[in-house]
């Protein structure tokens, strides 16, 4: 049972988040106009009569409003910077002619926001105040960067038989015929340290356009995307695809969080390569099937969608994850860590809960897996009902099982690491029934520490958040606005552990401190 200081804590903040958020201030510590006085700029005005932004610079300031009203493409040599503070509305446009902003190969997007003035893209129907629902998705496209890194598509593989070029291929969610929507370069010309410019402190929201049949662009679509990159603090909420998707490329990306999305949370694929640390997923109240119900896989893991492809596999490396499955009346469907069709990697130090299955081998990886090509490790696995899943079975006990448990450290447990129960009114976004994705002071600990190599920070803890500590997802999310997690009540003074509730740990971490000082 829940605690009913919590309860009461958590409504109260519901109501607040509903009602004063406003958000018409956005970027106001950096100077910006409130939104509603900002001067409205449709941004194919700043394009040619083929939506192609100038070659040079380009700079969307905060003292505008932008409305991204057709596909706008950021053009090879070409520059888009954008304020912090800024704010992009998006109008529907359904099929084929989703609106989406495309940074082609060789373009550059500068998008640099601050905790305090982040960069918003959303829909035109948003009023910024927090009563949109989440379940708003596929209003327009998304954000599309293509690279000129690796990747593993060819020809014998039928990936690219529309470009006719081993090692380019046409991003998912566009049309072809458009050598604006390939991403890569032939075989030997590939440059993996390629640099599509920065996206920080980024909020990407009610995305996904539906083009066709099972064809949606993702929140932040990322083809052949190389590490010279900067992404980090980018926020993906209701979209109606994947929230990140990775088609082989070698970018590095830290701070990334997903809400309420109706696919994957991450998804890479293609040879993907880069290193990710720092990711925070909740799929929220599932409403009993139908419609409204939001997510799928946790992670989905792929070489190649075809699942023959010979070359190089997808070797992603992921440090620090916590996400949670939707909570509801029905019985969970979807898996953690869904890996399949050859695909490598490593995943280490991470919390999934919620979920059906824990990790979700497919027969084509259950090889990589026992023989250390694919390694999860030191991972927590709450409330998932089938922590290890082997081509279709559920196992736990005999060699595998040992492996997954007594050689790599992964635990399975029912409850009490995080509080992973979350309930929201799917109408005005009131949530009734906060998670907490922050362990408790102490806890979460871990044997496995992040390499130390220019990337990761050295995080002795699993999960996406420092135990005891407040989130990094504080102040410039649409989480932290909704109130659906505890860094809503960040500044709570008596919560000294940052679990939602004052009670002895408090006091007793109080205790322990009494008598020191802050110098």
């Amino acid at each position: 049972m829940k605690n009913l200081t919590k309860l009461t804590l958590t409504a109260a903040l519901a109501s607040l988040a509903a009602v004063s958020g406003t958000a018409q201030s956005i970027g106001s510590a950096c100077g910006c106009p409130n939104v509603s006085v900002r001067t409205t700029v449709n941004l194919s005005t700043l394009a040619d009569a083929n939506g192609n932004l100038p070659v040079g610079a380009t700079t969307l300031t905060c003292n505008n409003l932008y409305v991204l009203n057709s596909k706008i493409y950021v053009p090879d040599g070409g520059d888009l910077y954008v304020e912090p503070g800024t704010v992009v509305k998006c109008n529907d446009n359904a099929g084929v002619n989703a609106n989406a902003l495309i940074v082609t190969r060789g373009g550059q997007i500068w998008a640099n926001g601050s905790e305090s003035c982040p960069i918003i893209f959303t829909s035109s129907a948003d009023p910024l105040d927090g009563s949109y629902s989440v379940t708003n998705r596929g209003k327009w496209g998304g954000l599309i960067l293509l690279g000129r890194a690796y990747n593993n598509v060819r020809n014998a593989d039928a990936s690219v038989s529309v470009t006719g070029t081993d090692g380019v291929g046409l991003i998912e969610g566009l049309a072809g015929g458009d050598s604006r929507h390939f991403y890569g370069m032939p075989i030997g010309q590939e440059m993996n340290d390629d640099n599509s410019g920065i996206l920080r402190y980024v909020s990407l929201r009610h995305g996904g356009e539906l083009l066709g049949t099972n064809n949606e662009i993702n929140g932040l679509t990322m083809g052949s995307v190389g590490h010279g990159t900067t992404i980090e603090y980018v926020e993906v909420t209701s979209n109606l695809d994947d929230a990140f998707e990775f088609f082989g490329g070698t970018v590095n990306a830290s701070h990334l969080v997903a809400m309420h999305c109706d696919d994957d949370y991450i998804d890479w694929d293609q040879g993907f390569s880069g290193k990710l640390q720092f990711i925070y997923g909740l799929q929220g109240p599932d409403n009993s099937g139908g419609s409204l119900n939001q997510g799928d896989n946790g992670f989905e893991l792929d070489s190649d969608d075809a699942a023959t492809n010979n070359g190089l596999r997808s070797t992603g490396v992921i440090y620090n994850a916590t996400v949670i499955s939707r909570t509801g009346s029905i019985t969970p469907v979807d898996e953690a860590i869904e890996a399949k069709e050859r695909t490598q990697g490593t995943i280490v130090n991470s919390v999934f809960a919620g979920f059906r299955s824990g990790l979700n081998l497919a027969s084509n990886v259950t090889g990589f897996w026992q023989g250390g090509q694919f390694n999860v490790k030191n991972c927590t696995f709450q409330a998932c009902t089938n922590p290890l899943r082997i081509n279709g079975v559920n196992t736990t006990s005999g060699t595998d099982w040992d492996k997954f448990t007594l050689t790599d450290g992964n635990v399975s447990i029912a409850s009490g690491l995080i509080d992973n129960v979350y309930a929201m009114s799917l109408t005005n976004n009131t949530v009734t029934d906060r998670v907490n994705p922050v362990p408790a002071a102490g806890t979460a600990t871990t044997t496995l520490t992040p390499p130390v190599d220019g990337f990761f920070s050295g995080a002795k803890y699993r999960g996406a958040f420092e135990p005891g500590a407040e989130p990094w997802t504080s102040g410039w999310t649409l989480a932290s606005q909704l109130g659906t997690d505890i860094s809503a009540a960040a500044g709570c003074p008596g919560d000294l552990n940052r679990d939602g509730l004052i009670n002895a740990t408090d006091f007793s971490l109080f205790v322990g401190a009494f008598g020191g000082n802050c110098f």
